[in-house]
């Protein structure tokens, strides 16, 4: 038995979260839009044959959308990291190894009987996924990660193929590879698809043609690996455990200017409270925390200013990092600034496991446990009840001001006032 390479992905994951939270609107024309409602982000197949674009500001769109009854609902990251969640561990359960890329995106293995087809295993996963999740998948099946992509790519694309693509079965896949653009090749950055193009290499069958020197000599082994891999050669393995993050940033823009120091604290501890949390998630702790903000770009007085300021035992506490999150927000607050957005950003990231304390300070070493007790009662709360059942007074934000969510969909999976409330006679 060999081992193959799957490359599993939700089809238009935020839309399909959104339809299958609300089957009213499944099989319509459907866009997610980004923070504050701004530019589209997500389109069902539906919108995308209508020839709704990505990426556009919604107001523009607005008149159209409503002409094509095309549904508009507000990013609702809550229900999509819910749905993500349930996907991977579903997925785990049915690979033998699994690398989670992305939040609807993720690497898996599993050994082939000689010269099998994979089809029906395909095919049972996706009708499994939907079934106990609701939404669709696709499944690239190759030998190596960028085959894989390639795949899935074609898994789409293909429709008689039912979401299901195995290059690795394929005897001539020179009729495929054709078709893939070189810039659409994974791995395939901007200045590289650039430099390729003026060599003449044009799609994926090229580029694994292509003279093996000339890519050396430009990219190295980055390049060569990618060549290799196009070639069946696997040298991208998978990783089972995501490497720890080298940083940590939240940050969010208002639905209005806000141009007061209590407002901007009142963000920033925010922002610290879930950047804090999410380092807890991790088993990390940090050494240094950054606050930005700035005012809109567009203005006559833009004003955009940060400070960054050292913590001198790597901590994931929250009261630590609010305390040294509102001595630096009073550095970077200037007065009559109309600000539109700011953030947190924790850096010099560590492993929890390699905690150093101070020495011969057994005060500060048991506050620091009760701190710790704090931190992980507030956070097993609101894991149970849902974000902000407690926390602190300080983090209240005015309503008024936050980002603005006028098509947030109901959060029936992750807020337990959302659930249906169902009556008997």
């Amino acid at each position: 038995m060999s081992k193959v390479i799957l490359q599993i992905d939700g089809n238009n994951f935020y839309a399909s979260c959104e339809q299958m939270i609300d089957p009213s609107i499944k099989g319509k024309g459907l866009v997610v839009l980004s923070n504050n409602d701004g530019c589209i982000i997500a389109r069902s197949s539906e919108a995308r044959k209508m020839g709704i674009p990505m990426g556009q500001p919604y107001f523009k769109l607005k008149n159209k959308l409503t002409q094509l009854n095309i549904n508009v609902r507000s990013s609702n990251y809550e229900l999509y990291g819910d749905i993500s969640n349930r996907l991977m561990q579903l997925l785990r359960k049915n690979c033998e190894e699994l690398e989670i890329y992305s939040i609807d995106e993720a690497f898996g293995t599993i050994k082939r009987p000689k010269g099998k087809c994979l089809y029906k295993w395909g095919k049972d996963l996706r009708a499994l996924v939907y079934q106990n999740i609701g939404i669709p998948i696709s499944i690239g099946i190759a030998e190596t990660k960028v085959l894989s992509k390639i795949s899935n790519h074609l898994a789409k694309k293909i429709q008689t193929n039912s979401g299901i693509f195995d290059i690795g079965i394929i005897q001539n896949k020179d009729h495929y590879l054709n078709q893939i653009k070189v810039d659409k090749v994974w791995g395939i950055g901007k200045r590289m698809s650039i430099w390729l193009k003026n060599k003449g290499i044009t799609n994926a069958r090229e580029l694994r043609d292509m003279s093996s020197e000339q890519i050396r000599k430009k990219y190295g082994v980055v390049g060569l690996r990618i060549q290799n891999e196009l070639k069946g050669n696997l040298c991208i393995p998978i990783k089972e455990t995501s490497s720890d993050q080298k940083e940590i940033s939240v940050s969010r823009s208002f639905s209005y200017p806000i141009d007061s120091l209590e407002d901007l604290n009142q963000a920033i501890i925010k922002y610290v409270l879930i950047a804090s949390a999410k380092l807890r998630r991790y088993n990390q702790l940090s050494s240094a925390i950054t606050i930005f903000t700035n005012t809109n770009t567009h203005s006559k007085d833009y004003y955009r200013s940060e400070a960054t300021g050292k913590i001198s035992v790597p901590t994931s506490n929250s009261k630590i990092m609010i305390e040294k999150s509102l001595s630096l927000t009073k550095e970077i607050f200037k007065p009559y600034k109309n600000f539109i957005k700011a953030g947190v950003i924790l850096h010099k990231l560590q492993s929890n496991k390699y905690n150093q304390t101070l020495i011969f300070d057994s005060q500060n070493i048991k506050e620091e446990l009760y701190r710790q007790r704090l931190d992980k009662t507030i956070d097993n709360i609101n894991l149970k009840n849902g974000l902000d059942t407690i926390n602190w007074g300080s983090s209240m934000m005015k309503k008024e001001w936050l980002p603005r969510r006028e098509k947030l969909s109901r959060i029936k999976t992750t807020n337990i006032e959302n659930i249906p409330t169902i009556y008997a006679n």
